[in-house]
C-alpha cells in the first residue's frame, strides 16, 4: 500500500462519519459516533506531526482499519442497522492508528 496515506485514510474515515452522524436517527448512537470522530482527530493531530515508516505491519493494519471503517460508515448510511458496527471498527481503527503514534504528542483536543 505504498501510495496510501495515514493521514488520507483518516479524514476519509471523519468525513463518512460526519455524514453518518447527520442521518443517524439514535441520540446514543449520535453520540458514540462523535467521541469516535473526536478521537480519530486526536490521532490525526499526532499523525500530522510523526514520522511513519509504512513498511511496517502496524501501518498496514492502520491503513487497513480505517478503510474498513470508511467502507463499513457508507454502508450504514443506507442501512442504519448498521451503525453500531461502524462504531466497532471506528474503536479498532483507532486503536491500531493509536499503535503507530504511540509515543507522539500532539494537542489534545477536549472531549
Amino acid at each position: 500500500m505504498p501510495n496510501q496515506t495515514i493521514r488520507g485514510n483518516l479524514v476519509d474515515a471523519i468525513n463518512e462519519l460526519n455524514k453518518l452522524l447527520e442521518i443517524c436517527p439514535d441520540e446514543n448512537q449520535c453520540f458514540e459516533i462523535r467521541i469516535k470522530i473526536r478521537e480519530l482527530f486526536q490521532r490525526l493531530d499526532r499523525v500530522i506531526i510523526a514520522t511513519l515508516d509504512s513498511s511496517t505491519m502496524e501501518f498496514d493494519e492502520a491503513i487497513k482499519a480505517l478503510q474498513a471503517l470508511t467502507k463499513e460508515a457508507e454502508k450504514a448510511k443506507t442501512q442504519l442497522d448498521r451503525v453500531a458496527e461502524v462504531i466497532n471498527k471506528a474503536a479498532k481503527a483507532v486503536a491500531k492508528v493509536e499503535k503507530l503514534v504511540k509515543n507522539v504528542t500532539g494537542v489534545l483536543a477536549i472531549l
